[in-house]
């Protein structure tokens, strides 16, 4: 990770919507509390994540379903696009529904998912998620699995 943090917020840096990482995630990640609904902690895991901020994933994990440590430090893949198609809560349970692309090994990869939150109280924590990855196979002048708008020959690849 870079030791300055990025202008533009890792959850939506190709979107019309896109925000400064200092209005958006950062906040979370300095305050958990501050994640008022599912989805803003979905956005800021997917940040953390981008960011390698393992501290933060694991204070927002079930402490039943969290993985150890060492599985969420070290190289992990390039993430280049968060997609949110539906999100909700009721009472104390939320759940987000999302795309994830990301590049690593070589291919374009997408993970989507179905992820469940329960708020313990003090603040929202991921649960766990119905997970269904897949391998994305873009041709040479398809637009870029990263959101950017470009094709792929002049982005990602290039």
């Amino acid at each position: 990770m870079s030791s300055l943090p990025p202008k533009i917020c890792p959850c939506q840096p190709n979107s019309a919507k896109a925000r400064r990482y200092a209005d958006c995630c950062q906040p979370i990640h300095a305050d958990i509390t501050r994640a008022e609904r599912p989805e803003q902690l979905m956005r800021a895991r997917y940040s953390a994540f981008c960011l390698s901020l393992s501290d933060f994933l694991i204070d927002s994990w079930d402490p039943a379903h969290c993985p150890a440590r060492a599985e969420l430090e070290g190289a992990g893949p390039q993430w280049l696009a968060l997609e949110i198609l539906d999100s909700g809560q009721d009472a104390d349970t939320g759940m987000v529904r999302f795309h994830a692309t990301f590049f690593e090994q070589g291919k374009f990869q997408q993970l989507q998912e179905l992820s469940r939150f329960h708020h313990d109280g003090h603040h929202w924590r991921y649960v766990d998620g119905d997970a269904e990855w897949q391998t994305l196979t873009p041709g040479r002048n398809s637009l870029c699995p990263c959101g950017s708008g470009k094709k792929i020959k002049r982005c990602c690849t290039a």
